[in-house]
C-alpha cells in the first residue's frame, strides 16, 4: 500500500515505528541508546512535515507527527526533494549529512557513535512505499 505525504503522515509515522522495530540490526545498533529525533521535511510554500521519533534501549517507542519541533536531542532537516531522493534510495544518509544536503542538529560525537542506528531508521523509512502529494 502506497502512503502519501503529507495526507497519510500519521499512518506513515506508525508504519515507520513498526518497520524500525522489525529490524534486528536496529535493535543491536540502538542498544543502550535513549534519544528523541526530529525529522523535518521542508516543503516550499507549505507547512513542513515533522516527525518525532523516540528511541529507548534498542526499540522505537514512539513516532508522532508534530506541529512544531518540540523537545528533541537530534534533528535532521532537509528539502522535500532531498527526502524524496533519500526515501527512494538515491541518496546515502551519511554522505547527505556530510555534504550539507540535510541540516543536522545535536551532539555530533553521539551521532557518529550511533550512525548505524540512524542508518537503520532511514532504511526502515525507505522500506515504506511512499509518494509525495506535491
Amino acid at each position: 500500500m502506497t502512503l502519501t505525504l503529507p495526507a497519510d503522515a500519521a499512518v506513515w509515522a506508525a508504519t515507520w515505528r513498526d518497520r524500525i522495530n522489525n529490524r534486528a540490526d536496529f535493535a543491536a545498533a540502538a542498544a543502550d541508546f535513549e534519544a528523541r529525533f526530529c525529522f523535518e521535511i521542508r516543503v516550499d510554500d507549505r507547512d513542513s512535515i515533522r516527525f518525532l521519533v523516540t528511541i529507548d534501549d534498542g526499540a522505537c517507542t514512539e513516532t508522532a507527527l508534530i506541529d512544531d519541533t518540540g523537545e528533541y536531542d537530534f534533528a535532521m532537516r532537509g528539502p522535500e526533494a532531498a527526502w524524496k531522493d533519500l526515501l527512494s534510495g538515491q541518496l546515502d544518509i551519511s554522505a547527505s549529512v556530510m555534504d550539507g544536503t540535510f541540516d543536522v542538529e545535536g551532539d555530533t560525537m553521539t551521532l557518529l557513535q550511533r550512525q548505524e542506528a540512524v542508518a537503520e531508521m532511514v532504511a526502515a523509512a525507505q522500506s515504506i512505499d511512499t509518494e509525495f502529494a506535491y
